[in-house]
């Protein structure tokens, strides 16, 4: 058993005491003289933003947020989550590409054992530094882009791991003040706890492989994923995260 921890993190402590539910209203406002514009819709959700910026406080050494109320619009902690919330897309492109491109793949069954192994390795690497992990949560394989707001982002902090099994605790803004919430994968013929090998299981949910499998077939049968909350939860990715300095 394999295990890691970033220090001191709780989602209790640490993150926002309020659910990422937001009124239906503009993210930012673009002003000229009399003219307002706004951009982007808060009620479509936060969680990259409040993510972001919880774990830039808890890296700064900031006192904790887990008590502060939830911030009206305008207001100077709204505009922190709003900010990071756009910086959480990745310049606007990476995070929304490649959740576009994970449930294509998973719509034409090409999301495979070696994808997702491959992205927990990344994703316990941060762990392993002690830095958070932001983590994007793949719920739907439509394919559509007009989707994406289907899927999630949430912050992963400790991990325990044993060939082909990892559990990942999490940071999820839609569950707050709840330091239960976890994330459980299974990559069969992969080692989630970096061993060389790694589980050598062929067998599906229901029964021994067929006699002539089809590729994409068995590698959706190899990855299994579930969040302890409930939610569908289809492929997990690690997203880039850079902290950013104390404001002002």
């Amino acid at each position: 058993m394999r295990s890691a921890a970033v220090q001191g993190f709780l989602p209790s402590r640490h993150g926002f005491a309020f659910a990422n539910r937001w009124p239906s209203g503009p993210a930012f406002e673009w002003r000229a003289g009399y003219l307002r514009i706004g951009i982007g819709d808060v009620a479509d959700g936060l969680c990259g933003g409040m993510c972001h910026a919880a774990a830039d406080r808890f890296l700064r050494g900031e006192a904790t947020a887990a008590e502060a109320p939830q911030p009206m619009a305008g207001a100077p902690l709204f505009r922190e989550i709003a900010r990071r919330q756009l910086d959480s897309f990745h310049w606007l492109v990476g995070v929304p590409f490649r959740f576009w491109w994970a449930s294509t793949r998973l719509r034409a069954g090409r999301w495979t054992a070696a994808d997702q192994a491959r992205e927990w390795r990344v994703i316990r690497a941060d762990i392993d530094a002690g830095r958070p992990a932001m983590l994007g949560l793949v719920r739907a394989a439509t394919g559509s882009p007009f989707s994406l707001n289907a899927n999630h982002q949430v912050l992963g902090y400790a991990y325990e791991a044993a060939p082909s099994t990892a559990t990942i605790r999490i940071y999820d803004p839609n569950h707050p003040r709840r330091d239960d919430v976890e994330l459980r994968l299974r990559v069969r013929g992969a080692a989630a706890d970096g061993s060389p090998g790694g589980s050598r299981d062929t067998t599906t949910e229901h029964g021994p492989p067929a006699a002539t499998p089809d590729p994409a077939a068995a590698g959706r049968r190899a990855i299994s994923l579930e969040q302890s909350t409930g939610e569908p939860l289809l492929a997990l990715l690690r997203w880039p995260y850079r902290p950013v300095p104390r404001p002002g």
